[in-house]
């Protein structure tokens, strides 16, 4: 085969697989996730019940601080009451509780996070057998997350129409 035939017949291949790829008619939507998280019934919920929770642990943890707080200037006033050990025995017992303090807070803005992952995960996994039905029923092909897309048209959103599903289908999601 020489090099013209070659050519001719890799150009002919070329004009074929691009006019099929050109002339697809997918159905392909776009859908913003995170509009739906935080806009959804559920999605509210979440964000309500972990804003609770953060608050009572913000203030928890804010009466924890202020005791520290008044604890170590009662040790620095101490200090020349007190002899030498008994003062580095004070401050080493204050390291402590404020160590177990910062642990413990570590620990519990942990379990918020963790908490606040599994709740959405919980409505991405409530979320996709209403899109399997949605794509079905509009003959979708492809739904891609908006974050995903540069440029696409106002009328594939199918956004707003989701949510408007979810929320009669789903109310809310109960934290673990």
């Amino acid at each position: 085969m020489t090099f013209r035939k070659f050519s001719i017949y890799l150009t002919t291949l070329f004009i074929l697989f691009y006019t099929n790829i050109a002339l697809s008619n997918n159905n392909i939507y776009y859908l913003d996730i995170d509009y739906l998280m935080n806009n959804s019934l559920a999605g509210k919920s979440i964000i309500k019940k972990l804003d609770e929770k953060t608050k009572f642990n913000k203030k928890k943890f804010e009466e924890i601080e202020k005791n520290l707080q008044t604890e170590e200037k009662n040790i620095i006033s101490k200090k020349n009451v007190l002899s030498e050990k008994e003062y580095l025995n004070e401050v080493q017992l204050f390291k402590k509780k404020v160590e177990d303090y910062k642990l413990s807070r570590s620990k519990t803005i942990n379990q918020i996070t963790k908490i606040k992952n599994v709740a959405q995960r919980s409505l991405t996994e409530s979320l996709t057998p209403i899109l399997a039905e949605y794509a079905k029923k509009n003959s979708i092909s492809y739904i891609i997350p908006k974050q995903s897309i540069i440029i696409g048209k106002k009328d594939l959103d199918i956004t707003s129409s989701i949510l408007e599903i979810l929320n009669s289908k789903i109310k809310s999601i109960e934290l673990q």
